[in-house]
């Protein structure tokens, strides 16, 4: 049985039989190396986390929040899984299909131009819409320069069911 007085002696000689130990396994490593390697923080790899900024289902926005202005800009889309597919729109007009994800800072798609049919890349930020927050509706996200229009016209439906059926080719 030793004392705690000779601890300090019992802990130096251990680390040089553990010095020796690993002299004789790994010829070569010297205890500088190994203090080294001792010290490095390994990266351990987190799995990513999915942050949910609208649930899953159809969604129409607009720059004015009445639908069906004429002159404004509209948005209608489905989300599953934070991915999208949708139209922007015009009252009695064209339309033009989009693909791409929602995430909490931003929507970003790929829109078909319907008469070209030529794609090109489009980002929409996406804020914390502060009037729902505030009512006790923390979360509820909403298109910057858009309302979320809860009504969504049969129009809206069928335009939205031609470009999930353009993006489903």
């Amino acid at each position: 049985m030793f004392s705690l007085k000779s601890l300090p002696a019992h802990l130096f000689q251990a680390s040089l039989l553990a010095t020796a130990a690993i002299n004789v396994a790994f010829p070569g490593i010297s205890l500088a190396q190994l203090t080294a390697a001792t010290d490095v923080t390994l990266a351990v790899p987190q799995p990513a986390v999915s942050q949910t900024v609208l649930a899953d289902g159809t969604y129409l926005f607009g720059q004015s929040p009445n639908p069906n202005e004429p002159g404004s800009d509209y948005a209608v889309f489905s989300v599953k899984n934070n991915q999208t597919v949708g139209a922007f729109y015009q009252p009695n007009s064209s339309f033009d299909c989009f693909s791409g994800e929602i995430s909490p800072n931003r929507l970003a798609v790929d829109i078909v131009e319907s008469y070209t049919q030529t794609s090109y890349s489009y980002a929409i930020a996406v804020t914390t819409n502060d009037t729902l927050a505030a009512g006790g509706a923390a979360g509820a996200y909403t298109l910057k320069g858009f309302h979320q229009i809860d009504t969504i016209s049969d129009q809206d439906q069928e335009i939205l069911a031609v470009c999930q059926a353009d993006f489903a080719k």
